[in-house]
């Protein structure tokens, strides 16, 4: 086990208790609902995509929908609360005076930064998904078999469902990476701030941005600060959300749901590639730049101690 490895470990073992119930608490709730109600009761019309009742909907509809709807739920929940938490953990280690040990060992200061931030803003969203995959297997698994009963729920085409949420997976797994570092700036910085300003950190974030964007702005000819500030947000809410091949228009019951779902590992890996392709700019550059700048302040930071 390397060093590096050992690092991530640890993150894991402080905060696995917290993580496992973060993880699994989405999946257990739904579950409940659905054995205690007898399926779960959903109705979507919004125009784009319609579903009478999630009872009448035939069980590969449930299947598919239920599976997405819980994975979606908890990749949420862990995204929110990893940037709740991002500050925090800041000066944990000069806090708890874990700080002294880890640097007796033969680990870089950039290697401890490395270990927080690859676990805490990557490996945790993503093990989250993987979780609600799993979930929402069971609860999708619960509404088909109390509506449709056990034979039709080991009759579901379990091939073309398995390819469909592995592309799903990669497809988002991309997608978190890409977030991550166009938000690299909006997520290390203020972490940044609050390893030298402490408490102050987060504050004084705000303060900037607020003075960025309402005195500073209002001065150019033509603003900065906000609309640096929107394509960071854009870019990263279409590198999670843009998954257009997710939504097929119309009555979803009346959808070919198995050619759809063998289409759909084709559609994402299209998706992908255009996604790979809008991070091919300037402005993407000056994101990681703006990433870097906080790592480095980080790891100074860490360096210099309390």
């Amino acid at each position: 086990m390397t060093p590096f490895t050992t690092l991530i470990r640890r993150e894991w073992m402080q905060h696995r208790l917290g993580w496992l119930l973060l993880m699994g608490a989405p999946s257990l709730l739904l579950l409940l609902l659905t054995l205690a109600d007898g399926g779960l009761t959903i109705q979507i019309d919004d125009g784009a995509m319609r579903l009478p009742k999630m009872q009448q909907a035939p069980a590969l509809l449930q299947t598919a929908l239920l599976s997405t709807v819980v994975a979606g739920l908890t990749f949420g929940v862990a995204l929110l609360a990893m940037a709740i938490q991002l500050p925090g953990l800041a000066r944990r280690d000069q806090q708890d005076g874990s700080a002294e040990f880890w640097t007796s060992l033969p680990i870089g200061h950039a290697q401890g930064v490395s270990a927080l931030l690859l676990t805490q803003i990557l490996l945790l969203p993503w093990l989250a998904l993987v979780a609600g995959l799993a979930g929402g297997l069971l609860v999708s698994g619960a509404t088909v078999i109390a509506t449709h009963g056990l034979l039709a729920w080991l009759q579901q085409p379990w091939g073309l469902l398995g390819a469909a949420a592995l592309a799903l997976l990669a497809r988002v797994s991309l997608g978190l990476l890409l977030a991550a570092a166009w938000l690299s700036p909006l997520l290390l910085l203020p972490m940044a701030a609050s390893a030298w300003l402490k408490r102050w950190g987060v504050p004084v974030v705000v303060v900037a941005v607020l003075v960025g964007t309402l005195l500073i702005d209002r001065r150019l000819s033509a603003p900065v600060v906000q609309p640096a500030l929107q394509r960071l947000g854009s870019e990263a809410l279409q590198a999670l959300l843009r998954l257009g091949p997710l939504n097929p228009g119309g009555a979803l019951q009346d959808l070919d749901w198995p050619s759809f779902l063998a289409g759909l590992p084709a559609q994402l890996l299209d998706e992908a590639t255009g996604l790979v392709g809008r991070a091919a700019t300037p402005a993407f550059v000056l994101a990681l730049a703006g990433g870097a700048l906080g790592f480095a302040l980080l790891v100074l930071r860490r360096r210099r101690g309390n």
